[in-house]
């Protein structure tokens, strides 16, 4: 990439700063920062001492022409930068090329959209009021808006709730919902509800929610 990185650029401070974005590229990808700037040092020592860059603080030649040209590959860049220095001389003007390459996100194929965490199913969830730390741990073999809106009754333990601490009639409790886990079976979620209730101690659980009496009524 370093050697790519110097083919493409006119000059030193072009250079310079590609080298910086591959020393964040690979900073971001955890390689050590101590390889990162070795390997960076080496390689342009050993391009200076084969083919240095004219330094473009030479205020003495003109400014260059640059024609931004799209990247295909190697081959057709080197030979396209033969036949600009050719036109260079004959023209008695530098004409650089500027390569732009395709971006990755280009080339891949978009992610599939996945659904809203409202429209999920089979799972087991947690409820969090906003107006207080009241919780609830609960499991729907449907989607969860079915049981989010099922929730909003004054019989469901969320409903009795919002009308007897907060006085109001809850509206839109989609926010106040995440999925703990996704499952495959009634009994699956009927066990990780059981984990669940134990572990996050919900004070909206009653007796009724437990386990053994989901099972056997």
């Amino acid at each position: 990439m370093l050697d790519r990185a110097f083919r493409l650029s006119s000059n030193w401070t072009y250079f310079s700063e590609e080298c910086d974005r591959l020393k964040l590229l690979f900073s971001r990808l955890e390689y050590p920062d101590d390889l990162i700037n070795s390997t960076i040092t080496r390689f342009i020592a050993i391009k200076v001492s084969e083919q240095p860059v004219p330094s473009p603080t030479d205020n003495n030649s003109p400014e260059p022409i640059r024609i931004v040209l799209p990247f295909k590959d190697q081959a057709s860049a080197d030979f396209l930068r033969t036949q600009l220095k050719d036109l260079s001389t004959k023209t008695n003007t530098t004409i650089q090329p500027v390569f732009i390459s395709h971006k990755i996100e280009q080339d891949l194929k978009s992610h599939e959209v996945k659904p809203p965490v409202v429209n999920q199913q089979s799972l087991g969830y947690h409820f969090k009021c906003d107006l207080c730390d009241a919780g609830y741990v609960g499991f729907t073999r449907r989607h969860l808006h079915q049981r989010v809106d099922e929730h909003k009754n004054p019989s469901s333990s969320i409903g009795k709730h919002f009308c007897e601490e907060h006085s109001l009639a809850p509206k839109d409790l989609t926010n106040n919902f995440s999925i703990l886990k996704k499952c495959t079976t009634k009994f699956d979620c009927l066990i990780f509800e059981m984990f669940f209730i134990h572990e996050l101690t919900p004070s909206l659980n009653v007796q009724s929610d437990s386990i053994r009496a989901k099972v056997f009524r």
